[in-house]
């Protein structure tokens, strides 16, 4: 069984919050057994993000590309029908390959975005996937402070 390595990279944050002024990465990796909904957790843990939201890859490394396959929330194809690939997808069946991109939108309302990269493969270990691999840079917060009134 092998394993990627998706290198994730924080976009431009959501107009709420300031420009981000060092990047800010981190590397999962994931078995090719495990699904994108596994890998979407796992994002989800490493940027800090604690709320659920609706989210979306795209194959190739464009957000919103409506030529691109779109893999969804699982629960979001039981409303708009199965127009969109399910997340639910083990990573084994996209056939990637180092270089290999994604777009990654988290929360359709903020637009959390993060391009991904198959940085690296291997052999998977008896180890707990998918991991941490590597971070830089600390993420903003998943939503901005509220201003106490006095």
């Amino acid at each position: 069984m092998r394993a990627l390595a998706f290198q994730a990279v924080l976009a431009d944050p959501p107009p709420f919050f300031e420009p981000l002024g060092k990047p800010v990465v981190r590397t999962i990796a994931i078995r090719e057994d495990q699904t994108l909904e596994q890998l979407h957790e796992a994002l989800r843990l490493a940027f800090g993000w604690a709320d659920a939201h609706l989210y979306s890859f795209w194959a190739g490394g464009s957000f919103w590309n409506p030529d691109a396959k779109e893999y969804t929330a699982p629960f979001e194809l039981e409303e708009r029908g199965a127009d969109k690939l399910s997340a639910r997808t083990p990573i084994a069946e996209l056939g990637l390959k180092k270089g290999s991109q994604f777009a990654y939108v988290f929360d359709f309302g903020d637009e959390w975005r993060l391009t991904l990269k198959v940085v690296d493969s291997w052999n998977a270990d008896e180890g707990s996937y998918p991991m941490l691999v590597e971070a830089e840079g600390s993420p903003p917060l998943q939503y901005p402070p509220l201003d106490e009134e006095e």
